[in-house]
């Protein structure tokens, strides 16, 4: 089972957040003021709501995004969108912690996927585009581990699985469909099958 204590940095940051927010100067109450370098939450009629920095009416700098589907996301801004560092929270209990480049997930992250209320699946490493791409480790709920590349969302290239037992397997993917590479030790040969995995 994956730990979901390695997220306790969220709550230190919400923390941070709330005395940070503090130091600007509070947004006007007349809505229809421009709203800039300050400080002031706004509720949507569709049930949305932003609480955060502001500058030249748009969110810009640390702020909470609360969507009308149960989603949140907490982190930095600039101009309306996710840029820079923030944890989206998604009402499945799926949790996203990392990086953002406008409204994407983008470089370096982190990504617990909920299996059921007691197992998630976790990723950790490169992300583009909102998608796992580049190098990263795959803990599964089980504890079994596949660390490699990642191309479009899925296992493509090399990489190996770690299982709980100690042993590992080295393998090489085609977009999630993976073989194991065994050399045999006899011959020094190289068999081709399917994973234990």
């Amino acid at each position: 089972m994956v730990n979901l204590f390695q997220f306790r940095p969220l709550a230190i940051s919400l923390f941070l957040f709330s005395l940070k927010s503090f130091s600007l100067p509070v947004c006007p109450d007349d809505p229809s003021k421009v709203w800039d370098m300050c400080s002031g939450s706004y509720l949507y009629d569709g049930g949305e709501m932003y609480s955060g920095e502001w500058k030249d009416n748009l969110y810009h700098g640390e702020g909470v995004f609360f969507y009308s589907n149960g989603d949140r996301f907490i982190g930095f801004f600039e101009k309306d969108i996710p840029h820079g560092y923030g944890t989206y929270s998604y009402l499945s209990g799926d949790l996203y912690v990392g990086q953002w480049v406008e409204g994407k997930r983008q470089g370096k992250g982190s990504y617990a996927h909920r299996i059921n209320e007691w197992e998630n699946d976790l990723y950790v490493g490169d992300f583009i585009e909102d998608k796992k791409e580049g190098v990263g480790i795959y803990t599964y709920s089980d504890g079994v581990k596949y660390i490699g590349e990642f191309k479009d969302d899925v296992k493509h290239g090399k990489g190996k699985y770690l299982y709980l037992n100690g042993e590992s397997e080295e393998i090489e993917c085609f977009m999630d469909s993976c073989k194991a590479i065994v050399s045999l030790p006899d011959t020094g040969e190289f068999k081709i099958k399917r994973p234990n995995r």
